[in-house]
């Protein structure tokens, strides 16, 4: 008998975004942000931005956004530019280490996890 996995609770998709999210927003600088970090697609100052990425991603998964409601592609998309993300931050070094247990490779681990599941 085939093993099949189960797709992924809406909640455990929600919670996943934290950690990005208060990631993204803690290395942004948004001292002279005329926008406070709220991505204006008409505004030049943000299409050339260099933190417009992260503007767009916390834009799109905001705890005021209706997340509960976004298709599971969309939830796949943005935790796979999460997960691009978080995989930025690391260093040379610290991707060359067999297991590490710091906040960054935790969640990765558990977001790798659950992309790897199908979801049907």
């Amino acid at each position: 008998m085939a093993v099949t996995e189960a797709v992924p609770e809406v909640a455990e998709l929600i919670e996943l975004l934290k950690y990005p999210r208060n990631k993204m927003r803690d290395n942004m600088d948004v001292r002279f942000c005329p926008h406070a970090a709220f991505y204006n697609p008409v505004d030049e100052r943000c299409t050339y931005c260099h933190q417009g990425m992260e503007c767009k991603w916390l834009n799109h998964n905001d705890e005021l956004v209706a997340n509960e409601a976004k298709p599971l592609r969309d939830f796949r998309r943005e935790l796979t530019l999460a997960c691009d993300y978080v995989e930025a931050q690391l260093t040379p070094a610290h991707l060359s280490r067999r297991a590490c247990s710091c906040d960054n490779c935790k969640w990765l681990e558990k977001v790798r996890k659950v992309l790897d599941q199908e979801w049907s």
